[in-house]
C-alpha cells in the first residue's frame, strides 16, 4: 500500500537545481516530525526508513515522498539496494525483502538466538544490512549479532562474532568484511564471515559507520569526532585529525578518492584523496545528520526531524 506522506513546505524546482547542499523536504508522519534513520539513493529513487515502521520513496529527486505500509510499527534502521532487490532491517528482528524494485515487500525469516527458544527470548534489533552479490548478504545488530544469507535474504543463519557489543554497521569487499560497534569494536573476516576476528581501533568511542573503498583502504566514523582510516585492511587504524568533537555518522563514496561524511550539527566533510585529508563543506543546516548516500554528482542526507538534504554538483 502506498500513500502520500505529509510534508512541510516543498522545495522549488529552481532550488533543487542549485549546486551544493539544499533542503529537499522535512518529512512528517502522522502529523508529527518523522524520525528517519537511513537513506539509500540509486541514482533514480531515494529511499528513507525510520521510526514507527516508516518506509518512503521519492522518484522526483526528493521533491515529494510516498509512504509504503509494511504493516509494522517498530523502528526501521537501514535500507540497502542492489539492482531490483531491496532489503530493509529494523528493531524486533524486522527483515523485509523486495525483488521488484520496491513495489512490494515480503517479510524475511531471521535467525533466533543460538541454542535458545524463540518464545523464551525477544528478537534482537538489527541495525545494518549489506549484500555483496545477488545471493550473499549480512546483517548486524544487538549483542554481537551477525547474520548471513546465501539465498538473497529469504533465510538467515547466525555467525559467531565473539563479542557482545552492539554492532551498528558493516562493509564488505568481496570475501573480506568489517563490522563496527560500541566501545571501539571493529571485527574483520577474510572468509565470507565464517570466522570473525577483532581489530584494534585505538579508541573506546562508539563507532557508527564503516566503509571500505578497496580491500585495503577503509574509513570508520564514531562519537567524539572519531574518524579512523586504514590502508592495510585494518591491521592498523589511524585517527584523522579533525577540529570537531561532535559525533560523525554516515559515509558515502562515489569512487576510490571522493567521499563524504555527515554528523551532528549539520557537519559535512569531504575527501578528494581516499580519506587521507578532509575539508569542511557548507551544508546550510545546523540539524544533526545521520546518513548520506551518493551516486555520481548527486547525493542525499537525512537528519533529525525528518530532514532530507540534497546535494547537486554540475560536472
Amino acid at each position: 500500500m502506498v500513500s502520500s506522506l505529509a510534508l512541510l513546505a516543498g522545495l522549488s524546482v529552481s532550488a533543487l537545481a542549485q549546486q551544493g547542499w539544499s533542503r529537499a523536504q522535512s518529512i512528517r508522519q502522522n502529523g508529527q516530525e518523522a524520525t528517519v534513520n537511513a537513506v539509500y539513493y540509486d541514482g533514480d529513487l531515494v529511499w528513507v526508513v525510520g521510526a514507527g515502521g516508516l518506509v518512503a520513496r521519492s522518484d522526483d529527486e526528493g521533491r515529494s515522498f510516498q509512504e509504503m505500509d509494511l504493516g509494522v510499527s517498530s523502528g526501521l534502521n537501514d535500507v540497502f539496494g542492489r539492482k531490483d532487490d531491496l532489503w530493509i532491517v529494523g528493531d524486533e528482528g524486522a527483515i523485509f525483502l523486495s525483488t521488484d524494485g520496491g513495489r512490494s515487500f515480503v517479510k524475511s525469516l531471521g535467525n533466533t538466538r543460538s541454542g535458545r527458544s524463540a518464545q523464551a527470548e525477544p528478537p534482537r534489533d538489527y541495525y545494518s544490512v549489506q549484500f555483496i552479490d545477488e545471493e550473499t548478504g549480512f546483517i548486524v545488530g544487538d549483542e554481537g549479532l551477525i547474520l548471513a544469507s546465501n539465498d538473497g535474504g529469504v533465510s538467515w543463519r547466525e555467525q559467531r562474532s565473539g563479542t557482545t557489543a552492539q554492532l551498528f554497521h558493516l562493509s564488505f569487499q568481496g570475501k573480506r568484511g568489517w563490522v563496527v560497534g560500541t566501545g571501539g569494536a571493529i571485527l574483520h573476516t577474510d572468509d565470507w564471515g565464517r570466522n570473525w576476528y577483532p581489530q584494534t581501533s585505538g579508541t573506546t568511542d562508539d563507532l557508527n559507520r564503516v566503509y571500505f573503498v578497496t580491500e585495503k583502504v577503509g574509513i570508520v566514523t564514531g562519537d567524539n569526532g572519531a574518524l579512523l582510516r586504514t590502508d592495510n585492511g585494518g591491521a592498523t587504524w589511524e585517527r584523522v585529525a579533525l577540529k570537531t568533537r561532535e559525533p560523525l555518522f554516515g559515509i558515502s563514496f562515489i569512487d576510490r578518492k571522493t567521499g563524504w561524511v555527515v554528523g551532528h550539527n549539520g557537519r559535512v566533510i569531504r575527501t578528494y584523496d581516499g580519506g587521507v585529508t578532509w575539508v569542511e563543506q557548507e551544508s546550510g543546516t545546523k540539524t544533526d545528520l545521520f546518513a548520506v548516500s551518493f551516486r555520481k554528482n548527486n547525493g542525499f542526507a537525512i537528519g533529525k526531524g525528518g530532514l532530507v538534504m540534497r546535494y547537486y554538483e554540475k560536472r
